[in-house]
Parts: structure tokens; C-alpha cells; sequence
């Protein structure tokens, strides 16, 4: 059953998917080939030298694209279910709403976690080429942040569309968009790297929120 849930949630969001992933993917390589004609036009010495001095990166522009896509995945994903009532179909099979809800859910941050996994691969592969280990680390701890946003904002987002009754759709909203604005407070390089873990616990338990909107559209509250 769990192997079904996903490749329905695949069908109805693979192009999605397959085009976000292509704008992450093209992003890194934009802001790489952006790196690499600095370093010819500056020389490699003098712009490693600049990126510590003024502790910069590259990668800043990007900084917002894990946050967007997966908002724009949840909107997918759960819109239509909610629109055109399938949610209710759902819950009412023969299975547990953990089972259910929790493969659809799981489908999609694996689905992320795979996307940004590759941005962070992409990343190291290209940057070894020209740069020391050192900012290479610096620039994956300044991705973490970012990632972390986007788990966070999918859950919310999903936390939203689920809950039943508008009014309280503005209250999750206010509640969840500071949450999730705490990952993206700094874009300074690696400004997050000692709250990192508080960071991951953070987005485990914002992933369970879902769930109480599901509780809630599933004892008919908000209608």
C-alpha cells in the first residue's frame, strides 16, 4: 500500500518535480560558471582571497530557491485534493490515516531530499575543481539553512492547505511563516552552523503538523 501511495503522488507530480529540479540544478550551474569567470577574470589567488575577506560566497541568489519550489510542490500536490474533495476519498479507505496521509507527505520530502541532494553533489563536484576544502564546507553549511527552509516550508504550506476552516488557515499562517523565516534570517556563510541540529529538530516536529489539519478535516471541523 505504501508503494502505491507513492507512485500515485509520483503521477501526479512528476513533471513538477522534474522541473524544479532542472531550475535547481540549472541555478548551481549559473551561479558556478558565474564563480568561474571570476576566477578568470580576477585570477584564482585574489578571488579565493576576496571570498574569505569579505566572507562571501557564490551561492547567495539561490537562497530562496528551496523555500519557493516547495511551497510550489505542496500547492501541487494538495490543492487538488482538497479542491476536488479526493482528500476525503482517502480517508476514508481501508487503511490508516498515518499510512495514507503519512505516504503522501513522505513522498514529497523524499522527493526534496533527493533534489537538494543533488544541488549539494553538484556543488562539491564543481567547486573542488577551483576552490580549497575549506569554503567548500563553508558553502554546504550555508546551504544546510537554506534546505532545512524548505522542508519546513512544504509542511507548512501542506499544514495549511489541509486545515479545513479558512480562519484558521491565517492563524497557521502566522504561526508557520516566522518558523520557517528563522532558517532564512542571515544570508551570511555558515551563520547557522552551531544551531544546525536545533535546526533539524526544528523541521521533524514542523513535519507533524500536517497530520492535526488531517485530524481535524477528518472529525468535520471547519465545515
Amino acid at each position: 500500500m505504501f508503494q502505491q501511495f507513492f507512485y500515485k503522488e509520483w503521477l501526479k507530480t512528476k513533471w513538477v518535480i522534474i522541473l524544479l529540479g532542472m531550475i535547481h540544478i540549472g541555478m548551481i550551474i549559473y551561479l558556478m560558471l558565474a564563480l568561474r569567470s571570476t576566477l578568470i577574470a580576477s585570477g584564482k589567488i585574489e578571488t579565493i582571497a576576496t571570498m574569505i575577506g569579505r566572507d562571501m560566497l557564490f551561492i547567495t541568489p539561490y537562497m530562496y530557491i528551496p523555500l519557493i519550489s516547495s511551497v510550489v510542490l505542496a500547492l501541487v500536490q494538495w490543492l487538488p485534493e482538497m479542491q476536488q474533495r479526493r482528500i476525503r476519498l482517502t480517508l476514508h479507505l481501508p487503511v490508516s490515516m498515518g499510512l495514507s496521509i503519512g505516504s503522501m507527505l513522505a513522498f514529497s520530502l523524499f522527493a526534496l531530499l533527493i533534489m537538494f541532494g543533488i544541488v549539494a553533489c553538484l556543488l562539491v563536484v564543481i567547486e573542488s575543481i577551483w576552490l580549497p576544502r575549506e569554503l567548500i564546507v563553508r558553502a554546504l553549511l550555508t546551504l544546510g539553512p537554506w534546505f532545512i527552509a524548505g522542508l519546513m516550508g512544504y509542511s507548512v504550506t501542506s499544514w495549511i492547505i489541509l486545515e479545513p476552516s479558512w480562519g484558521i488557515r491565517i492563524v497557521w499562517l502566522a504561526i508557520g511563516a516566522p518558523v520557517v523565516y528563522v532558517c532564512l534570517i542571515s544570508s551570511q556563510p555558515a551563520c547557522y552552523d552551531h544551531f544546525l541540529p536545533w535546526l533539524i529538530v526544528l523541521a521533524c516536529t514542523v513535519t507533524c503538523l500536517p497530520f492535526y489539519s488531517v485530524y481535524r478535516l477528518s472529525m468535520g471541523k471547519g465545515l
